[in-house]
């Protein structure tokens, strides 16, 4: 069962890394082994979703999808070998055995180790998550798994408490891995947080070793790592971990595509991709979108119009093939959304007009924001804002278009959850008090990127050249086009 479980885990992130290989460009950005690995992790498992719903769509939760699934690698593999083509891979060892990084990797090994340890003794104590998992996403892979024929009753509008139209990856990933051991075992679950949690992670470390310095990644993953409530909520078995690192990973194919420079459209094609996979996560994802969106317009003056346009045209065409997953599961199997089919627009006008229910927000907000991370500090936030401030801002990556975008798409989302908890929430506090975590956890990995990507390296504090080569080319290809 372990070894069938570990080659489902091993099958998606095959599939990821082997499609990012066909599609990232041969120069021109940075393209190292951890980098597309850790890529290829979490846009595999979302794959590997999409390909399990078309199946359940034509044939049912049958054992013949993993062998189908293991044929379609084979050929992926099969034409990666017939085309031999070369990306030159790789990320010099002593990037991370130089400077600052050769002090910070051990420590991060420990963070990690330790970090790990947590993860598998919470999940020991509490095997079947907490109440989301058992009303919502493991009870609906249950019904699916176990269903048959009948499957689709999963969805069924008798069990509006369960929110059966929530979007399916995380359901659909577990019963995934149970076609693999073939049955309903708690460690699927189990697989399936750990391999968005690590992958969030890695993402982080790697995208920001890249970009900047291997010393940046380490800080900003052992930053993550120290976020007791990241662990904790990993092994919770909700959707928030794997809909944060679709985040993070939408945030940084967009720095990446702000790199090409519009050499290649393939990065912003892997950002819509992203965004796509987490409106296919949570309702929450199809806000991250449209702010998204917004952001790269809002920034668009920078940028030009042109590449603007550009980038809004890629970014549509990588999310064509999720949205049409999840409009095709909007339409056929979920049922009106339970929160919604209950607003009445003279209820809904009531609460907007009741200046009390802002402030009782506005509190909530400013108490979870400066509190954030239950890492028995006043917050994760204050130590972070110590750091920047003793290290300073790098000022050629803080004016960059895609920073400009994400900045204000993390400004948009928490002001549009703000808005909902207004105009929406019956229980106002005890909402605020259940959920207001969980949605800054969302964009905690895409809000640390986006501050270590802004904030100088130990090296440039030091006055030395940035460890990372393609980051001192950036820095120059920026400096000329803003003269």
């Amino acid at each position: 069962m372990i070894v069938a479980l570990a080659l489902s885990a091993a099958v998606s992130a095959a599939l990821g890394t082997l499609a990012l290989l066909r599609v990232w460009p041969a120069a021109g950005v940075p393209a190292s082994r951890p980098l597309v690995g850790a890529l290829g992790a979490g846009l595999g498992a979302g794959l590997s979703s999409l390909l399990l719903f078309a199946w359940l769509l034509l044939f049912g939760p049958t054992r013949a999808f993993p062998p189908a699934e293991v044929a379609l690698l084979g050929l992926l593999a099969f034409a990666m070998y017939r085309s031999r083509r070369r990306l030159g891979l790789g990320t010099k060892q002593g990037e991370w055995l130089a400077g600052p990084a050769r002090l910070l990797t051990p420590i991060f090994a420990l963070a990690l180790v330790a970090a790990a340890a947590a993860f598998v003794a919470m999940l020991r104590q509490e095997p079947h998550g907490e109440w989301d998992a058992w009303m919502n996403w493991n009870m609906r892979a249950r019904m699916i798994f176990l269903g048959g024929p009948t499957w689709r009753t999963a969805f069924a509008p008798e069990l509006p408490w369960s929110h059966p139209d929530y979007p399916v990856l995380v359901p659909s990933l577990v019963v995934r891995a149970w076609l693999y051991a073939g049955h309903a075992t708690l460690l699927g679950p189990g697989l399936v947080a750990a391999t968005f949690a690590l992958a969030a992670v890695a993402v982080l470390v790697t995208a920001l070793a890249a970009l900047r310095a291997p010393s940046q990644g380490l800080l900003a993953g052992m930053v993550l790592l120290a976020t007791p409530f990241f662990i904790q909520h990993a092994t919770s078995l909700y959707a928030d971990v794997p809909l944060a690192f679709f985040f993070l990973a939408t945030v940084v194919c967009l720095a990446l595509d702000d790199r090409a420079g519009g050499a290649t459209p393939r990065f912003a094609m892997l950002a819509g991709f992203s965004a796509g996979l987490a409106m296919w996560t949570k309702n929450e994802g199809l806000l991250f979108t449209a702010c998204v969106l917004a952001g790269i317009v809002a920034s668009g003056r920078r940028a030009g119009w042109l590449e603007t346009r550009r980038r809004l045209t890629h970014i549509g065409a990588g999310l064509l093939l999720p949205s049409l997953v999840v409009v095709t599961f909007k339409l056929t199997l979920a049922p009106p959304n339970d929160l919604l089919s209950t607003l009445g627009v003279e209820r809904t006008l009531g609460r907007l007009a009741d200046l009390a229910r802002y402030g009782t927000v506005a509190r909530a907000y400013a108490m979870h924001l400066v509190t954030f991370g239950a890492n028995g500090l006043p917050g994760a936030v204050w130590p972070l804002a110590v750091f920047a401030g003793a290290l300073g801002w790098n000022p050629v990556e803080r004016q960059r278009p895609w920073a400009q975008a994400v900045a204000i798409a993390l400004g948009l989302l928490l002001a549009g959850h703000f808005m909902v908890f207004v105009s929406m929430a019956d229980e106002l506090v005890r909402l605020l008090a259940s959920s207001l975590d969980r949605l800054i956890l969302q964009l905690w990995p895409s809000a640390l990127f986006l501050g270590f990507m802004a904030t100088r390296t130990l090296e440039e504090a030091g006055a030395t050249e940035p460890l990372t080569p393609f980051a001192a080319r950036s820095a120059a290809l920026h400096q000329e086009r803003t003269q």
